[in-house]
């Protein structure tokens, strides 16, 4: 088989066989990982109380999934396969209707978002279609499917996820109005939605249409609260009681880091291989994720989730570059070899 030369990296040509398998196998991956976070995880929300409208808040004016678990609980099909899975597998916690609701739609989103990224990735300066998607799998895998505490799932974590990775994607390809579209979908999902609104005004500010969206997006963020308080007006409510110094002790150190995969130090020490559009989408993050330290548990890394796709572009990123680089010993002569006498 041939070889195509790119920079100083010798790859494979696209298309045949080697591709199709590597699809086969990401998707295996995927599926693999997804199923992991539903299975070693307990769903920290009662899913029926949550589908009512009678969950504490503020899980409950998270409501795009209520609709999805609502009817999930009221197929007879869901009913009689959760009941025949649940038999059969055996789970840290009871299979229901609206669990395997969740557990479908995170398989197809995650997958259908994976495949996307192929076609995502040239439009990235990726050029090796099967990166992003890998490091994106790795990712979800250090930082939610692999837990020893806070091992907890939440209905709307993965669908947030690819929202806002695929409102990412369009925002770092300078897609303004693809990006109204994701983050309207997003926001009555998760408040944090929000996060992309400044990482947009900084990544994009000199642009006039970019500016529209913003304001755009803010309007639809603000209808998208308003809707959620006049659904749910009166929720108990249930605040996070740890207090933060509780969660630097060194137990709990290797969980914390598993924000972003472990990546976002490595990120950073390779931040010289991004353009300027790149760092100031990194230094963005870096600026929410420490927001975010503010109303998180800091073990529960799922809090965090929402900036994979972001950190798997970057970490592809600079792989990619840091390989095309010349090599620090290039037109040096090799040291003379001495055999052993």
């Amino acid at each position: 088989m041939s070889l195509i030369r790119r920079d100083l990296a010798w790859v494979p040509p696209p298309g045949g066989v080697p591709r199709f398998a590597t699809i086969i196998l990401l998707l295996c991956a995927t599926t693999h990982c997804a199923l992991s976070i539903f299975y070693v995880n307990t769903s920290y929300l009662d899913l029926h109380t949550y589908a009512h409208g009678t969950a504490p808040e503020p899980f409950q004016r998270r409501f795009l999934m209520v609709p999805v678990l609502r009817w999930a609980e009221s197929n007879h099909i869901l009913q009689a396969a959760a009941t025949r899975y649940g038999a059969n597998v055996p789970q840290p916690e009871p299979m229901s209707a609206a669990k395997l609701a969740c557990i479908l739609l995170s398989l197809l989103l995650l997958n259908a978002f994976g495949l996307w990224t192929i076609r995502a990735s040239p439009h990235l300066s990726i050029q090796h279609w099967w990166l992003l998607w890998s490091l994106l799998i790795a990712i979800l895998y250090a930082s939610y499917a692999t837990r020893y505490e806070q091992p907890l799932w939440y209905p709307y974590d993965i669908p947030h996820l690819v929202l806002f990775g695929v409102a990412t994607v369009f925002l770092l390809t300078d897609r303004p109005w693809p990006f109204v579209l994701a983050f309207a979908i997003d926001s009555p999902m998760r408040k944090t939605s929000a996060f992309l609104l400044p990482l947009a005004l900084l990544v994009q500010f000199r642009s006039k249409s970019w500016r529209f969206a913003i304001v755009a997006c803010f309007t639809l963020w603000i209808i998208s609260r308003l809707i959620a308080l006049h659904l749910y007006p009166n929720g108990p409510h249930s605040w996070n009681t740890l207090h933060w110094y509780t969660m630097i002790k060194p137990w709990h150190l290797p969980q914390l880091f598993s924000i972003v995969g472990f990546l976002w130090l490595p990120v950073w020490l390779g931040v010289k291989y991004l353009n300027h559009q790149e760092r100031i989408a990194l230094y963005g993050a870096t600026a929410m994720i420490f927001l975010t330290f503010f109303f998180a548990t800091w073990n529960e890394t799922r809090a965090w989730s929402e900036w994979s796709v972001l950190f798997a572009i970057l970490a592809a990123v600079q792989l990619e570059r840091s390989f095309a680089s010349p090599s620090p010993l290039a037109g040096r002569p090799l040291p003379e070899r001495h055999t052993l006498p």
